[in-house]
Order: structure tokens, then C-alpha cells, then sequence
């Protein structure tokens, strides 16, 4: 479903690829966001990851911010960057897709109960980036289903960067680590 040029797209009509806003970055975004500024900010990209959605591939703050002042519709734009197109950018995303999807997040609405502090924005989304990015460029399709067979009822989400650590969640959102056979409760920052 690839365009050319900008098109002014419902803000609820745009699939998302974050779990969480930083309540830092949000704050700065409200600052200089308005119904008046929007028309003069980039686009936000989308693309569409396979599913017949357009999905935001970033601003997924400033999106936020604008729905939440009543802002409907914004400009986009069709990613084409290499990051995004290129392997292993679908696979990432559609993982970040998959675990919106898991939590029941289809649009910027759905993260208003989802705002962290700086701190916690760095636990919770920025680390798990970093750990799905080693599961995902590291191990076969094959070792990850093996891999997810160790913790049955928990979802495999990342690893350390020379897999001797995996991570998973469990379904309220708490996270677990596994290690030389031992599942521990990881730690809050």
C-alpha cells in the first residue's frame, strides 16, 4: 500500500510500533505542538509492515500529543529508509507490531496509560529494543521457538548480546530473566 507524496491521515487510522512515551519527550513535544504548528512539522512516517495498515515507523510522541489536543488527522509520509526496508528493519518492526498487538494497542489512544519517566522509558522500551534486536539478529527461527519452549506461559521477548541470558514477560507485563536454567524475577530499575 506504498504512496507517493504527503496525505493527510486519520491519527486513529495508524497502526503503532511502541509500547510506551516518554514523559520527558512528551512534555518538550507539548511545548511547541499546536493545531496551528502541525501543518508546518515533518510527516510522520508509516509504512505498511504486511498487515494492510499503515504503521508509524516514528513520532509516535508527537502523534500522541496532537491526538490528545484534539488534533484527528495529521500529514504522513511512506518510510522507504533503508533502516526500515532493509533486513533486519521488517523483522523488528514486525516484532514491535507483534507485541502492540499482544497488549491489546492498536493506536495512539491506546498509550495514554502507558506514559514513563525518563528512567523508566530507558527500562522498559529502549532496553527491550536492544534485547529483541540480539534475539532477532542472533538466533534462527528454530532456536527461538526452542527457545520460547523454556518458558511456557511466559513470552520470549530479547537476549543479551551473547545469548547467555534470555528475556521474557509474563502476562501482566512483568518481566523475567533465564539463565543457566533458572528463571528469576528481573528487577525493577
Amino acid at each position: 500500500m506504498r504512496f507517493d507524496g504527503i496525505r493527510q491521515m486519520p491519527v486513529l487510522e495508524l497502526g503503532i510500533s511502541q509500547l510506551y512515551l516518554s514523559e520527558e519527550k512528551l512534555a518538550r513535544v507539548r511545548t511547541w505542538l499546536s493545531p496551528d504548528t502541525i501543518a508546518r512539522c515533518q510527516p510522520l512516517p508509516v509504512h505498511d509492515f504486511g498487515n494492510g495498515r499503515y504503521t508509524l515507523t516514528d513520532g509516535h510522541t508527537r502523534a500522541f500529543a496532537a491526538f490528545s489536543m484534539g488534533i484527528l488527522e495529521l500529514p504522513v509520509l511512506y518510510d522507504e529508509d533503508e533502516i526500515i526496508i532493509k533486513e533486519p528493519g521488517p523483522t523488528l518492526y514486525r516484532e514491535d507490531i507483534r507485541w502492540c498487538e499482544r497488549f491489546s494497542l492498536c493506536t495512539v489512544a491506546d498509550l495514554s496509560q502507558r506514559i514513563l519517566s525518563a528512567v523508566d522509558y530507558e527500562k522498559r522500551w529502549i532496553e527491550r529494543c536492544e534485547r529483541s534486536f540480539h534475539l532477532l539478529t542472533k538466533t534462527t527461527e528454530q532456536e527461538r521457538t526452542a527457545f520460547q519452549k523454556l518458558g511456557r506461559g511466559f513470552f520470549l521477548y530479547g537476549a543479551s548480546p551473547d545469548l547467555k541470558i534470555l528475556y521474557f514477560e509474563d502476562a501482566q507485563g512483568i518481566l523475567w530473566t533465564y539463565s543457566q536454567g533458572i528463571f528469576a524475577k528481573e528487577t525493577e530499575c
